[in-house]
């Protein structure tokens, strides 16, 4: 009997769901009337917040049409304001489940950063997951560049912060999340990688392309003439791969000369939401090191004033923080890095060549030293600016809570640092 009755009850919520699925839409948004952000950038000009939201706009599937994007902006006194300046202006609803990246202007990062991202935090439908990043300049103009990765720029960028980019330590990537836990801790630190953009590739005709002949000047004036007369509104649409227009002089146009790639090897460092200080590409490659489990990593030490590149198939760092009887704070790290030979300045036989795992001796000496001294200036970097990006302070509340009230607010001041830094050959 109690079979019987389950049946039936399986049957009834089944024909409920079917009716549902029918009849309702569940209050799905049509996507003609929806701004779906990819990416946000935040400039500030004193009390007011600049938004330029980078927008996808649908595009027909039937043709095979590539996503295009506009960029939008708005001011507001809060960045709350600003976003709901975009609905007013364009009759679309932003929508931020999309949004992946967070671009914080010059201007943006020498105030307190979370005057802007609190909006995003308080967002229900926001992901904390998102990327973070400062830039040089505004963040409207990384925004604005025009890349060859993708035809969104802001999915470009995504690219360089990836995962990957991650693993082999060429960018030391930021949440949203981690950076509002440090920022919320008691250290009061973060730190965030710093986007720019860089030329796709070195002018081949550097020397010899300075003048222009006259009957080329004045195409290419009114070509940027009408660029710069473009309306705010007008979709962002890449060139072509492989083609490029040249005027009457012989010179690229204007578009193809500013397409760009994407670097963000620099960190910059923060202190209570303020930026402090940056890490040139050395030091966070040094920093990802001790703090990230790093796999194929590229690595070139100079021995003999020989570059050697060693590449980096695993590294196992260490950081320990201790109190000792003499209530001197310490902070100890130790890296062991496996590495083998990926290539050098000068002709090996085939014999060497054969042998990359064999890593001469001298090599991994001065490939330790010169880590052990970046590691270094990283650490005092952080002393300088109390920027805690190795956690000082909260290894000290988790390890040594007796001498947290006494030590806390200086102990960076008073920590008494070292590196030990090995290196390993494959064989």
């Amino acid at each position: 009997m109690h079979s019987r009755n389950s049946v039936r009850y399986y049957l009834i919520v089944a024909a409920v769901l079917i009716f549902l699925f029918f009849s309702n839409d569940f209050g799905l948004t049509d996507v003609q009337k929806t701004a779906i952000v990819m990416a946000a950038g935040i400039d500030r000009e004193g009390p007011t917040f600049i938004l330029t939201a980078q927008i996808a706009v649908p595009q027909s599937s039937d043709k095979g049409e590539e996503a295009q994007a506009v960029q939008i902006e708005s001011r507001g006194e809060t960045v709350a304001e600003a976003f709901n300046q975009i609905n007013a202006k364009t009759g679309w609803y932003p929508k931020l489940v999309f949004c992946n990246l967070l671009v914080l202007g010059e201007d943006t990062i020498k105030s307190n950063v979370f005057d802007a991202l609190d909006f995003f935090l308080r967002d229900e439908y926001m992901s904390d997951n998102c990327f973070v990043a400062a830039c040089e300049g505004t963040a409207k103009e990384i925004l604005n560049t025009q890349t060859p990765i993708d035809p969104m720029s802001g999915v470009a960028a995504q690219k360089v912060l990836s995962a990957h980019a991650a693993r082999v330590g060429t960018v030391a990537p930021m949440t949203l999340r981690e950076f509002s836990i440090g920022y919320f801790n008691d250290n009061k630190s973060g730190y965030m990688p710093i986007l720019k953009p860089e030329n796709e590739q070195e002018s081949s005709d550097a020397k010899g392309g300075g003048e222009q002949q006259q009957g080329g000047s004045g195409q290419e004036e009114q070509t940027s003439e009408e660029g710069q007369n473009a309306g705010a509104f007008l979709p962002y649409v890449p060139a072509a791969a492989g083609s490029s227009t040249q005027s009457a002089g012989g010179q690229k146009s204007q578009g193809e000369e500013e397409k760009k790639v994407f670097s963000a090897a620099e960190t910059a460092l923060f202190y209570d939401g303020i930026y402090a200080d940056k890490l040139d590409a050395d030091e966070t490659f040094a920093f990802s090191m001790v703090m990230d489990k790093l796999r194929l990593a590229s690595y070139t030490p100079v021995s003999d004033g020989v570059p050697y590149t060693l590449i980096v198939k695993h590294n196992q760092p260490s950081v320990k923080f201790s109190v000792d009887k003499n209530a001197t704070a310490k902070l100890n790290i130790k890296l062991k890095v496996t590495a083998g030979l990926q290539g050098t300045a000068f002709s090996q036989s085939v014999h060497e060549m054969a042998n990359s795992g064999n890593v001469p001796e001298k090599v991994f000496e001065d490939a330790s030293k010169d880590l052990t001294e970046k590691i270094t200036r990283v650490f005092e970097k952080s002393r300088k600016t109390k920027c805690d990006i190795f956690n000082a302070v909260g290894r000290l509340k988790k390890f040594e809570h007796k001498y947290f009230s006494a030590f806390h607010e200086n102990l960076l001041d008073r920590l008494v640092f070292s590196v030990d830094v090995r290196f390993d050959s494959l064989r």
